[in-house]
């Protein structure tokens, strides 16, 4: 690995950091400020870490507002590829800041989302698909490109999503 891809991941951890110190922060200052004081991170029962609501979400309310940082696939590895979207491009990776990483995958969900400018940069908005309770962990799909990169990295024949 180049030194300029150690350089870009361990800004990438650092940012990731200081976005979650920023987050508590945030929650103690003002409460549901930036969609935080819906969101609460807890053990998941589907993998590790999972973001719930911490009251009533409706359909359609945006959940949370992430900035992005946008990187190439070269910049990112390790345990990082599991917490990037894609991009723009094929070679376009997007590191979001806050919850929005942590939120586990569903082939049903009840969180979607869109990429949209800002006068800062790129912002990841999710959104509720539907309504969600309070206490429902928060889910989205993680799409099928996601299942087949890793599927071929872990020598699977055809690289397909299987259920």
């Amino acid at each position: 690995m180049s030194s300029t891809t150690l350089f870009v991941q361990a800004i990438i951890f650092i940012l990731g950091i200081l976005t979650g110190a920023a987050a508590l922060s945030m929650r103690r200052r003002a409460p549901g400020t930036g969609g935080h004081g819906k969101l609460q991170v807890g053990a998941s029962s589907v993998a590790g870490r999972g973001v719930f609501a911490t009251k009533p979400i409706g359909e359609g309310e945006i959940i949370e507002r992430c900035p992005v940082l946008e990187v190439t696939d070269r910049d990112v590895g390790g345990e990082l590829l599991n917490y990037v979207f894609y991009g723009n491009s094929e070679q376009s990776r997007l590191v979001v800041m806050g919850y929005g990483m942590l939120f586990n995958h569903s082939f049903e969900p009840n969180v979607a989302y869109w990429l949209e400018e800002s006068q800062t940069g790129p912002v990841l908005v999710l959104y509720a698909k539907r309504a969600v309770a309070k206490g429902e962990e928060l889910f989205y799909d993680y799409g099928k490109e996601w299942w087949e990169t890793r599927q071929q990295a872990a020598g699977v024949p055809g690289g397909t999503a299987s259920a």
